[in-house]
């Protein structure tokens, strides 16, 4: 099941039925619920504590009977890794995050580290902002040459990324080791039809990006 979850942070210029006629199901985390407002879309489910959604949209979606999973503001978990929970709960084995990213850069951090747990349950999942597309690989990658994203960079995290191979791409490697804690696989350009890229050992974070 390809589940969709929408969350309070950056949305700028993304129109989000267009991602969403490609899952199964929405989710929104709390004050996810004002992107959907704006663009007049019902999610199947609203999780969270309900802290930061606003009174106007949450008596809007009150009224039009949107399933409410309410937790207490004091908890352990964001509203982000509950919606997670959930989606994983309904059976997702692919998972796209919108709004996960913005000003609060522990929020986006934390967001962005929630790609490897999904990583290491099996469920392919993958962030997107205005700017970015985000995931996780540890093992190999087809790339599509999309005109959407000029650049993709390869980032080693958790340890170093072994035997790193790069093809297709403006800056190739064969069997390099890409160091935690450097820049290396910053900014490079798919230049054929398709990129490659395959490691011996490690978890990469992939970021394709535009200005």
């Amino acid at each position: 099941m390809k589940i969709l979850i929408v969350s309070n942070g950056n949305l700028e210029d993304i129109c989000i039925s267009d991602i969403l006629e490609k899952h199964d199901l929405l989710i929104c985390a709390d004050g996810g619920a004002r992107h959907l407002y704006k663009q007049n879309i019902l999610p199947d489910i609203i999780v969270g504590d309900l802290d930061s959604i606003g009174d106007k949209v949450l008596n809007y979606y009150k009224k039009k009977e949107v399933v409410f999973h309410k937790f207490p503001s004091e908890k352990d978990k964001t509203d982000t890794e509950l919606a997670i929970d959930y989606a994983i709960e309904k059976g997702a084995t692919e998972i796209s995050l919108l709004g996960v990213t913005g000003t609060r850069l522990d929020h986006t951090l934390a967001n962005i580290m929630l790609l490897y747990d999904l990583l290491n349950k099996n469920i392919k999942a993958r962030i997107i902002d205005s700017h970015n597309e985000i995931f996780m690989i540890k093992n190999n990658l087809e790339i599509q040459n999309d005109n959407k994203y000029k650049f993709v960079s390869v980032i080693p995290i958790i340890n170093d990324a072994k035997k790193v191979n790069i093809k297709g791409f403006k800056y190739e490697t064969k069997d390099i080791d890409f160091k935690i804690g450097t820049t290396l696989g910053i900014s490079n350009e798919i230049k054929e039809e398709k990129g490659y890229i395959d490691m011996e050992d490690g978890i990469c974070l992939i970021i394709k990006s535009r200005d």
